[in-house]
């Protein structure tokens, strides 16, 4: 009789450990962790605090940008400021967004509240989101199509421009809380078969893809919208032709270089 007891609680025991297993696996894959997580180094949220206090200090605790134009600095432990062209790390090479005055990821206050979702969206999955073009100046669209004049690579300035000009897009990936970057079947701005929303992942690369569809179901909650083309590119959906093209150079305390 001991020993059928022995062996049942040595069953019991072991059923118990492999559904506690299963369950944080399951938490796991759903973005929430184990049951054991630790969640003080979970950051809070802060970009609608960041709204409120816009709203209470007005003009005077806002920057260059925010003061000229009708952009919000995207300010959250949530979003990692990875700017292409603020390194050599982008298609043209080299940097150049320090000649306008760029080093921080901008949007249009209009699509700000959708920023706030995608926010909530990322805490909720425990993700960050990797910023790696935000609002972009119309001169350095220009700029651009100086050294790539290839509208299959680069929207024409001279042809209604990029919405990143109106700061109504985003090029964007995502990263696990320690800030590692998940990997993407193609590297942002390499325009090859998988930079495309309808490649498929060969073999033993199928997390890529998954990590392609992840990002666009969390971008399409927060309300912005995919482009074919471009596994990283996501902007206001509908007529964005009411937007004007932003352009920072020329103004008073311009932070443009002069050339």
């Amino acid at each position: 009789m001991k020993k059928v007891l022995m062996v049942s609680l040595a069953s019991f025991v072991a059923f118990a450990a492999a559904m506690y297993g299963a369950a944080r696996l399951r938490a796991w894959m759903d973005g929430r962790g184990g049951p054991d997580m630790v969640v003080e180094h979970i950051p809070p949220l802060a970009l609608e605090d960041r709204a409120i206090f816009r709203q209470n200090e007005g003009a005077a605790a806002l920057d260059w940008f925010e003061l000229n134009f009708p952009l919000t600095k995207v300010v959250s432990p949530w979003f990692i400021d990875d700017l292409s062209y603020a390194k050599d790390d982008n298609f043209l090479k080299h940097a150049f967004y320090d000649r306008f005055g760029m080093g921080a990821c901008y949007v249009h206050r209009d699509i700000y509240p959708n920023m706030i979702r995608l926010e909530e969206l990322l805490h909720e999955h425990r993700v960050r989101a990797v910023m790696f073009d935000c609002f972009r100046p119309h001169e350095a669209q220009v700029y651009m199509w100086k050294f790539r004049p290839d509208p299959r690579f680069v929207a024409n300035p001279n042809r209604g421009g990029s919405l990143h000009s109106k700061g109504l897009a985003l090029d964007i990936g995502l990263a696990d809380m320690d800030g590692t970057k998940l990997e993407f079947a193609a590297g942002v701005d390499h325009f090859v078969p998988g930079s495309s929303h309808d490649y498929e992942c060969p073999g033993g690369e199928e997390r890529k893809c998954l990590n392609r569809a992840f990002l666009k179901s969390i971008m399409e909650a927060a309300g912005f919208r995919a482009i074919k083309h471009e596994w990283w590119h996501y902007q206001m959906p509908g007529d964005a032709s009411k937007y004007p093209l932003i352009r920072v150079c020329g103004r008073k305390d311009s932070p443009c270089v002069k050339e």
